[in-house]
């Protein structure tokens, strides 16, 4: 832009005439568009939080302290000197979806913790309109199953007395690009006039190996959405198999707990824990999980025990992570060291097993003084069996195998197996539970048998595969190998043991076989289980 300026003296002869040039304004340019006001505090009463015409400062003059005195925003979760940025920026991709031209950027470096978010403060208390008892918030998402947070606060600083919050809400991504999140707002002890802050973890549960950025935008009142109650657990989870003088205990019903456990330590968690009783079995209970830990008067000393061994059920769960936690080492963050592992959650609406090998943590966590555990996820969650074990020279991952599904002609009536002369001579039983096992140890099969008066020889064999109907073919079995023969003797029900001989380290089995070599007799075979060894023997 040109302007031209014309001097008036009258006793000029000639007019002179001075030209200014005024850079014409950048309209991509969020942090210098003139009609963007900058330190104002937004209005959800007013109508929907857009950014465009005013929001609230990020600038780090304007963060809050810990009490909260001044300032209107803040950050939380970094590491040291790493944390996270929170600026205003460019919509990263304009749609009809979402077309504004100014939204909140959020900037994550490597080192974070996976619950690092951001708050800033509302103009004044939010109150909900009727129907909409919930809040909207566009997202750019970066792909499918990404979990969001939400939490609505009041002005009091942590752990005041009184303090209110809705507790950790989660929203799940669909999809990629600007995406609308719905967070129903719970009533608690009521919703209007409460909450005056909104909390926001954009990336809740992830370790980021490399920067990452994220962009929300457009907060609104909404519709609550419809909630489907999670899936609950029927029955109990196998009972697990190792001997009590093998066992560090955390919580089960088949082993006696270590003391001085705190199951619920305040550490400000929206998780509401609970001990509840699920066919005739004890487990542990955590509802609108975000995290729950457990504490230890006494710190356990892990570092003789080689695995953790934990089983869980959830309907609805995103992510779920188990923390081992020891005090501060000789890093300069003055924070306890803590590791996680991520859980599977492939099988929901399951029991399932998890075994995890203890030098996961141990680049880390020191193990001989884990004084914490915790719990780290969304949704509803139950536990139990949660246990450390091995280290031993016999030690190894235990599981049982039942045989109930007969083929070839074979049959088995409540334990009792017979192999027809007349059948199929393939004919045999298989396990109709697998666990994928391998040996590179070696191993053994400890099992309870007795006869009707013949003595029948028995062996067992181990495929890759499973041979089926569904495509597996014979040589999607292998590799495999067959045991050696052991006889059964006798009409007393004895207890036998098998060894099993190492294998290849790469080598995986997933179809577990039995086979009587003897025919026309019953065996009777009980407490079948397979041992994996954790070292040589």
């Amino acid at each position: 832009m040109l302007i031209t300026v014309f001097s008036c003296g009258k006793d000029e002869e000639e007019t002179p005439k001075i030209t200014i040039e005024i850079p014409e304004p950048d309209p991509d340019d969020t942090d210098s568009n003139p009609e963007f006001v900058e330190g104002i505090n937004p209005n959800l009463n007013d109508g929907p939080i857009t950014f465009e015409e005013d929001g609230p400062s990020f600038n780090e003059e304007d963060s809050q302290p810990e009490d909260r005195s001044t300032g209107n925003w803040s950050r939380f979760g970094g590491v040291g000197e790493s944390n996270i940025t929170v600026e205003y920026g460019e919509n990263p991709e304009s749609n009809d979806l979402n077309s504004s031209v100014r939204v909140i950027k959020v900037s994550e470096p490597v080192g974070v913790q996976s619950w690092a978010g951001f708050y800033f403060m509302l103009e004044e208390k939010i109150n909900f309109p009727s129907g909409k008892e919930a809040i909207s918030v566009q997202f750019y998402s970066p792909g499918p199953d990404h979990n969001v947070l939400l939490k609505l606060e009041d002005e009091l600083p942590n752990g005041t007395d009184g303090k209110k919050s809705t507790g950790d809400l989660f929203a799940v991504t669909t999809g990629a690009g600007w995406e609308t999140l719905v967070f129903n707002i719970p009533e608690l002890e009521g919703r209007d006039g409460v909450y005056n802050t909104i909390t926001m973890i954009l990336g809740y549960g992830l370790t980021n190996e490399s920067t990452v950025t994220y962009y929300v935008d457009n907060f609104d009142f909404a519709i609550p959405v419809e909630v489907i109650a999670a899936a609950a657990p029927q029955d109990a989870p196998e009972a697990p198999l190792y001997s009590a003088d093998e066992v560090i205990s955390i919580f089960s019903d088949a082993y006696t707990s270590v003391e001085g456990l705190n199951l619920n330590p305040d550490w400000g968690q929206s998780t509401i824990v609970t001990e509840e009783t699920i066919a005739e079995n004890t487990v542990l209970k955590y509802e609108n999980l975000n995290y729950q830990g457990t504490t230890l008067e006494t710190p356990l000393d892990l570092s003789g025990k080689t695995k953790m061994n934990l089983d869980y059920f959830s309907g609805d769960s995103t992510v779920l992570k188990i923390f081992l936690i020891s005090p501060d080492g000789d890093d300069e963050d003055d924070l306890a060291e803590e590791t996680s592992f991520e859980l599977d959650l492939t099988n929901t609406g399951q029991w399932n097993r998890a075994i995890v090998d203890l030098s996961h943590f141990a680049e880390v966590v020191d193990l001989s003084q884990v004084f914490q555990l915790k719990v780290e996820g969304n949704g509803t969650v139950y536990l139990d069996n949660l246990f450390f074990y091995g280290g031993e020279e016999t030690s190894g991952d235990k599981s049982s195998n039942s045989y109930e599904g007969a083929f070839g002609g074979a049959t088995v009536i409540n334990g009792t197996f017979n192999f027809p002369s007349s059948v199929e001579s393939w004919a045999g039983f298989a396990d109709l539970t697998p666990s994928v096992l391998s040996f590179p140890f070696g191993g053994k099969i400890t099992f309870n048998g007795s006869t009707a008066g013949t003595d029948v020889t028995i062996k067992f064999k181990f495929e890759r595969l499973g041979f089926n109907a569904e495509g597996n073919e014979a040589a999607d079995t292998e590799p495999s190998f067959f045991t050696e023969e052991i006889t059964v003797l006798g009409t007393d029900s004895t207890e036998y043991s098998l060894n099993i001989a190492a294998q290849d380290a790469d080598n995986t089995y997933a179809s577990h076989l039995l086979y009587l070599v003897t025919q026309d007799a019953e065996v009777n075979l009980s407490d079948i289980v397979i041992t994996t060894y954790h070292q040589a023997q």
